[in-house]
């Protein structure tokens, strides 16, 4: 009796030290996942933070492409540079050095408004031997070349050869060492011969410079600064080497990638790298970051040295008190096993037992509680930031015009969570200071509080009435809306509200800030002209005595009647909406440019000759862009706003607008359709997949998520999972007609988990339970 006794005490002592022991695994199994889940998040933000900042480099590049080719393709079509092609030097006292001196003063304002990385801009030509740059006209080019913009290694007579011996479209010279004003660098060469056209005979070469050093601060390479390892790439469409911040060797799956955006890892001198590349839609550049894998997972290396603490730390100590409490709590060890059979039959947590008696699974719980507590606190933060991310983005496209049509605008103002309802809409462009000086850090950063301190202002003022953005350190946008349905009084709102907004920042900060104020628009899609009306009228708003001559209306201000309006956001607006294939957009564009300029401004003969050879070679641009030209057909009923007493040409440019832009928009349903049948088809043959979603169908057509399923929902008029639900319902109630199968066999046929949400599926789109359909049509 003794013995059996004795072997059943230490049985029990077995159970409770299992039990105890058990409880210790559960820190380190959270441990484990915890150092799991930090190396796949931290790996995962790394690249997504890259990729994002290679995202904008790639975006302000191909802004800085796209203005070069806008330059060149003006200077092509500017007919005072064309007078110039056939003069020969030596030009000496001709005639025609006054036309030149004329035309290099036009020149030079033009170019001095140029893209903030463009360093070196000039165009050399041919016959005259004239060289006009951002700085200076020389009739020498070997003079220029010597003592302005030299390569390293490169006599003047290959330069010239270079430049001359064959015509050059968006040529670009990868990057070599230069002198340019005496100073060493280093930079990319871009070039474009005149006139355009591969088959016309060279008369002049524009040429534009891109300095490295200022490529490379777009992705936070500072040359003065520690860089970590961090390296950045430009690759042209064959994968050779535009430019780089160091001599780093690019694995060849990047240079070959079609993908518009990637990541992969590789082993450079012994050490793991990730890159993170993204492609350019623009010219086919790729972009490529690469750090060591160690500077990304220092903070992970960190965590798993805590971890391993921890864990080793509980299981020192929790086997000691393990030990502690099962020999306690075997020596009572009837009771015991009344309590063991309360707390594992009746309540898996415990049966409320004496303090003393209960297990100490409490301090597990309340850390998991309170770890859950700081995850959902770190996630709501991040939500946060990527919410006001959202706002920031959204305004400033609203700002530039860049939403294709009000659809797209207001799943977008949805998604950033944003209250933009009324009657009317205004912007309004706050300038601190008159002129947009280049300021030094010190100086900035006053600038810098100074603008958060009146946007403070403004907000209070506002309250819920609009927004506030920062367009520039020293420049607000305001959106302002209204309820109210009458225009004049929403003005007489506006002016009292600017009025005492400049009359507290003056009261504060003793400064009277620049106020210009853009036309009342009843659609918020139509803000961006507004914006530029704001920006216009801020330029000829002044400073006097009193607050009040501070604030320029667009509206009221005397215009110049001399200049045409098409300002480059416009054009840039006309173009995407002709791209995307909205006609009725496009109408409302082209209605706003006819009454711009021929109802609010009268242009003289020569104006109204340079705005059409604008919106030609915007014309030009498009096709170019799009590949082909298009013809309009004759049954084409031409449907366009009634613009009388219109001139010809100007119709028929618009004509061609119209018939550019429907032709996208029959090319775009096709594709759409074609796209539809392919998501279909893909689903029909793999719906029986459990693993099928909206993901992996997303995943294999390279489509995000919100856009499969809005694009499907669009197109074929029911939602993603309300399709393939049918298709699995359909395929069940077959299988049951035939009789052979089980509920749960039939489940996993049609493509389900499990057979509860199978159960669930079928109630929902039948009407009755798998067993009672089964019976029916038995």
């Amino acid at each position: 009796m003794l013995l059996r006794g004795k072997s059943s005490n230490n049985n029990v002592f077995k159970r409770f030290m299992i039990s105890f022991l058990s409880m210790l695994i559960i820190p380190i199994v959270l441990s484990s996942f915890t150092y799991y889940e930090a190396v796949q998040i931290v790996e995962t933000q790394s690249r997504e933070a890259k990729l994002y900042i290679l995202e904008q480099a790639r975006d302000m590049l191909d802004k800085q492409w796209t203005d070069m080719d806008e330059a060149a393709i003006k200077l092509s079509y500017d007919s005072r540079l064309m007078g110039l092609y056939h003069l020969r030097k030596p030009l000496g006292n001709s005639p025609e050095l006054f036309d030149i001196w004329n035309y290099y003063k036009d020149f030079h304002s033009s170019a001095l408004t140029g893209s903030a990385f463009t360093n070196t801009f000039f165009v050399v030509l041919k016959n005259s031997d004239l060289v006009f740059s951002k700085v200076q006209m020389t009739d020498s080019s070997s003079t220029f070349y010597q003592d302005e913009f030299q390569y390293e290694g490169m006599p003047y007579e290959e330069w010239h050869a270079f430049l001359f011996d064959k015509p050059h479209l968006r040529d670009m010279l990868p990057s070599r060492n230069v002198r340019v004003e005496g100073k060493e660098t280093s930079g990319i060469t871009y070039m474009t011969s005149l006139p355009l056209g591969m088959n016309q005979e060279i008369q002049a070469v524009v040429v534009f410079a891109m300095e490295d050093k200022d490529i490379m601060k777009l992705v936070g390479i500072d040359g003065t600064e520690e860089t970590d390892g961090q390296t950045f790439t430009i690759l042209n469409d064959k994968g050779e080497v535009v430019t780089a911040s160091a001599d780093v060797p690019i694995p060849a799956k990047i240079r070959s990638a079609t993908e518009q955006h990637g990541y992969m890892h590789a082993e450079i001198g012994g050490e793991d790298h990730l890159f993170v590349y993204t492609r350019s839609a623009y010219n086919n550049l790729t972009y490529v970051v690469s750090l060591p894998i160690e500077q990304v997972m220092g903070k992970v290396n960190y965590i798993r040295t805590i971890a391993l603490s921890v864990a080793a730390g509980t299981l020192v100590v929790g086997t000691i008190i393990s030990l502690w409490m099962s020999y306690r709590h075997s020596k009572p060890w009837k009771d015991i096993v009344t309590v063991l059979k309360a707390f594992w039959g009746n309540d898996p947590l415990g049966s409320k037992p004496e303090q003393s008696e209960r297990p100490n699974e409490v301090d597990y719980l309340q850390t998991s509680i309170a770890r859950l507590i700081d995850n959902n606190q770190s996630l709501q933060q991040m939500l946060q930031r990527q919410a006001d991310t959202l706002k920031n983005v959204f305004i400033e496209r609203l700002f530039k015009g860049e939403f294709e049509d009000r659809a797209q605008m207001h799943a977008m103002l949805v998604h950033a969570g944003l209250e933009m309802h009324g009657n009317g809409f205004a912007i309004a462009v706050l300038r601190i200071y008159k002129h947009n000086e280049v300021l030094n850090a010190e100086s900035l950063e006053e600038l810098n509080i100074l603008r958060a301190l009146i946007e403070g202002i403004i907000r209070d003022h506002l309250q819920e009435r609009g927004y506030v953005h920062t367009m520039h350190e020293n420049e607000l946008a305001i959106l302002i809306r209204s309820d109210v349905m009458e225009k004049r009084t929403f003005a007489g709102d506006l002016d009292d509200l600017f009025l005492r907004i400049n009359r507290d920042i003056k009261e504060r900060y003793v400064i009277v800030p620049m106020i210009g104020i853009g036309s009342i628009y009843e659609d918020l899609l139509d803000v961006h002209y507004s914006y530029q009306e704001a920006k216009l009228a801020v330029t000829d708003s002044h400073v006097a005595d009193s607050d009040k001559s501070a604030i320029v209306w667009y509206a009221r201000m005397a215009k110049e009647q001399t200049g045409y309006y098409y300002p480059t956001e416009v054009e840039i607006r006309l173009m995407n909406v002709i791209k995307a294939g909205n006609s009725t957009e496009l109408a409302h564009i082209l209605q706003h440019l006819h009454n711009e300029n021929f109802l609010t401004r009268t242009l003289s003969a020569g104006m109204k000759q340079h705005l059409f050879s604008e919106l030609q070679a915007t014309e030009l641009k498009l096709k170019d862009e799009l590949g082909h030209h298009f013809i309009a057909e004759e049954n084409d009923p031409g449907v366009m706003p009634d613009f009388s007493g219109t001139e010809p040409i100007l119709r028929e440019i618009f004509l061609q607008f119209l018939h550019l832009c429907r032709s996208n928009e029959r090319n775009k349903k096709s594709r759409n359709t074609h796209l539809l049948d392919k998501i279909a088809a893909y689903i029909n043959d793999h719906f029986q997949d459990p693993n099928l979603s909206l993901y992996a169908v997303a995943s294999h057509f390279n489509l995000s998520e919100s856009y499969l399923s809005q694009f499907f929902k669009e197109q074929s008029g029911e939602t993603f999972s309300s399709y393939l639900e049918k298709l699995r319902i359909s395929l069940a109630c077959r299988l049951i007609m035939q009789g052979s199968a089980s509920i749960d066999s039939i489940a996993v046929q049609a493509g389900y988990n499990s057979t509860h949400s199978f159960r669930r599926a079928f109630k929902r789109t039948m009407g009755v339970s798998p067993s009672s359909y089964k019976g029916i049509q038995g």
